[in-house]
């Protein structure tokens, strides 16, 4: 009776295995039948149960927080002294005026730091890992708000410790290098010396990260008056300047390093106004030359002439929007190897080139020692009232040139170079993002990282001492400004991504121009052209928002619009819907190509609804617009299926928070199982049923030779 019985069950799993298998495969295409509904009639739109909780909504407030937190673009730095806030306030508030979100602070103290420099450090490496900023303009002389010291032994490694001025210059080198470059502490060994190459500092590390986070300038101002001249000039200068020909001339001075090896500056020079000045702006070339450089006589109606210091000071008195001189000098004194003077800091003390302050460029040694008196050019030249400079670059110690550098790569003459290089080409017509940035364009140069130049102290030297004097956000004029031109979208939907591009009324795309808008409320954004002129920003998603505009830039007088937002009242629309592939099987990754329209707030989101239970229950998929996109097409994946029948649904949804619904009864695919996978399942039956039964045959053939067992040694106690 077991041998039977076994063979029965084993036999019976043999036989039900294929009416197991077509009972688990009609499982697998099942439809549930929601509420008892008949499983092959799809729902109506309106009969689908869709859960709104479900739908992940829009949330307005994260894009009106860009508007109603704007970040801050700008800290002016003061000392704790109500004279020089005060003084201060005023351009803070033009800064605000035309976009460039700007506080003053003065509370330094309150930061962690070993002296107020590692804490004004930290308070701006605060505010950049927070808001980002861009400008940093420290209003203060170095007394007041130090410059840092750091270890650069240049003289003394090449071997010129003797030179003149040489008690200024032996180890110990200033720069506001410090406050641009964020990263570290610049006192990686913890030694309390600043700045130390890897030769110097105790673990072969370099203290400096060369990367500069911002753009730094400064206010040398001694006292409150000092101070109001500085400010009074850049408010004239951004928001009323003089009108003139002088915002599109500018001024090229080479003199002559050595005369053996022949050096002339004027290769420097000539190269600036035939490869960036010519097409840009007007110039006069004055210039000294050795017989083994040729000066070229540039076209008209531009001029060459001799310099010397009359020349030069004449020149410079007519109005000049920028200006170059390249040289030999010492703080008070530019000169050339011939020992003719150029310009001095009794020149500087008496410009007379009144309401056209100059960008002013000094390619030669420590014209800009601010940190060593009142005296220096530089300091003179930024302090000079309604005159002098609008902004100062200058070396404050002693800067360096290699010989027979005819390719303009090396140092003093690769800075200059690469600055105007920024300025003109790169269209970086703010003063202190053409300095910063034509740093790091030198350090990235071919020249440079070959040499591997940045252990060298000489090239440490260069790229610390070249410092701006003057507010780092003035945009340079190279042309009178003008208006822009009424480009801005005249209808405006609450939620909408705004795009235009920014001409001024000549036709002239306007390069990184500033578009700002203050709203009744308070709400207040800057947006930022490209160098195409483009800008783009989304709206808050409020109707009826009146948006004051002011679009500034370079060449720009302050130009002011206002609109009215509209309110969004229609639904996205869906254009065109289509599965891939069009038949699908479980190897498939399964994508929806949704096309839609939207010409009022934009698509925010396109989402797919799939269910394989007639909607009772669904699965969401989504794709999305980032705030600053404005796509109608999206492509929606999914991943791989399993087999049975799917039923779809499309949601749409703008900006405004309109959505649409769309479902038809032919949205809707059937996944088969495959073919392959079925014969595997009935292959691996079959080997199951076959095990089975190999194991009830032993088994069975086991229970037999037990009995067998018995019957040919019987215990004592059988009987029949």
């Amino acid at each position: 009776m077991v041998k039977k019985r076994y063979i029965q069950v084993g036999m019976l799993l043999f036989l039900i295995s294929p009416i197991i298998l077509t009972y688990s495969i009609n499982l697998q295409n099942q439809v549930f039948t929601p509420n008892g509904k008949d499983p092959n009639i799809a729902p109506t739109e309106a009969q689908l149960n869709i859960d709104s909780s479900m739908i992940p909504m829009f949330d307005n407030s994260s894009l009106n927080s860009l508007w109603e937190n704007s970040n801050i673009e700008m800290l002016i730095i003061s000392p704790d002294n109500s004279n020089f806030i005060n003084e201060l306030i005023p351009l803070a508030d033009w800064k605000n005026s035309k976009g460039v979100k700007t506080i003053i602070l003065s509370n330094y103290s309150s930061y962690q730091g070993n002296d107020d420099a590692e804490r004004i450090r930290h308070m701006i490496k605060d505010y950049y890992e927070k808001y980002k900023i861009r400008w940093v303009l420290l209003a203060g002389d170095t007394d007041i708000i130090p410059i840092r010291y750091v270890y650069n032994p240049d003289v003394v490694v090449v071997g010129e410790g003797e030179s003149e001025y040489s008690s200024w210059d032996d180890v110990y080198k200033p720069t506001d290098f410090y406050y641009a470059s964020l990263g570290g502490t610049w006192d990686q060994d913890g030694d309390g010396i600043y700045g130390e190459s890897p030769v110097y500092n105790a673990n072969g590390k370099d203290e400096i990260d060369w990367t500069p986070e911002v753009y730094v300038g400064r206010f040398p101002a001694s006292n409150a008056i000092e101070l109001q001249i500085m400010v009074n000039k850049t408010l004239k200068y951004e928001s009323n300047p003089y009108m003139g020909t002088w915002m599109n001339r500018m001024l090229l001075a080479g003199g002559i390093s050595s005369y053996f090896p022949a050096e002339d500056e004027a290769r420097l020079t000539q190269f600036i106004w035939q490869n960036y000045t010519l097409d840009n702006m007007r110039f006069t070339h004055l210039a000294r030359n050795t017989s083994s450089f040729y000066l070229v006589d540039p076209p008209s109606p531009n001029n060459l002439s001799v310099l010397d210091q009359s020349s030069f000071t004449n020149e410079f008195n007519k109005g000049y929007s920028t200006v170059i001189i390249a040289g030999h000098a010492d703080p008070t004194i530019i000169n050339d190897a011939s020992g003719t003077t150029f310009f001095t800091n009794m020149n500087a003390l008496n410009t007379v080139n009144y309401n056209m302050p100059s960008l002013f460029y000094a390619d030669a040694c420590t014209t800009s020692s601010y940190d060593m008196g009142d005296n220096s050019i530089g300091e003179r030249m930024i302090k000079r009232q309604d005159a002098g400079a609008i902004g100062y670059i200058g070396g404050l110690r002693v800067t360096w040139y290699l010989d027979n550098d005819t390719n303009l790569e090396k140092l003093n003459r690769a800075n200059a170079k690469l600055f105007w290089q920024q300025f003109f080409e790169e269209k970086k017509y703010q003063q202190g993002k053409a300095l910063y940035d034509s740093k790091v364009a030198y350090m990235n140069s071919d020249y440079f990282t070959q040499e591997t130049s940045i252990e060298y102290e000489w090239q440490r030297k260069n790229i610390l001492s070249y410092n701006l004097l003057g507010d780092p956000e003035v945009d340079i004029y190279t042309d009178s400004p003008i208006r822009a031109s009424d480009s801005f979208p005249k209808d405006i939907y609450g939620g909408q991504i705004v795009n235009f591009t920014i001409y001024d009324i000549k036709d002239n795309v306007v390069p990184y121009a500033r578009v700002n808008l203050i709203s009744a409320d308070g709400k207040y954004f800057t947006a930022y052209a490209n160098e195409q002129g483009n800008v783009i920003f989304r709206i808050p998603s409020i109707p009826y928002e009146n948006y004051n505009i002011t679009i500034t830039g370079h060449n720009l007088k302050p130009t002011y619009f206002n609109c009215t937002t509209l309110k969004d009242t229609t639904v996205p629309e869906m254009m065109n819907l289509e599965p891939i592939p069009t038949k699908l099987t479980v190897f498939d990754n399964v994508r929806f190509k949704v096309e839609t329209r939207d010409n009022q707030s934009g698509i925010e989101s396109a989402f797919i609804l799939l269910s394989n239970d007639n909607f009772k229950t669904y699965r969401i998929y989504r794709e999305t617009n980032s705030i600053l996109e404005n796509a109608s097409n999206f492509t929606i994946n999914i991943d791989k299926l399993d087999p049975g029948n799917y039923r779809y649904a499309v949601l749409l949804r703008d900006y405004s928070n309109n959505t649409k619904l769309y479902f038809e009864t032919s949205y809707q695919f059937n996944i088969e199982i495959p073919i392959s996978m079925i014969i595997l399942i009935i292959i691996s039956i079959v080997v199951v049923g076959l095990v089975g039964l190999i194991i009830l045959n032993h088994f069975f053939k086991f229970r037999t030779r037990k009995n067998k067992s018995s019957l040919d040694y019987p215990s004592e106690n059988y009987t029949i």
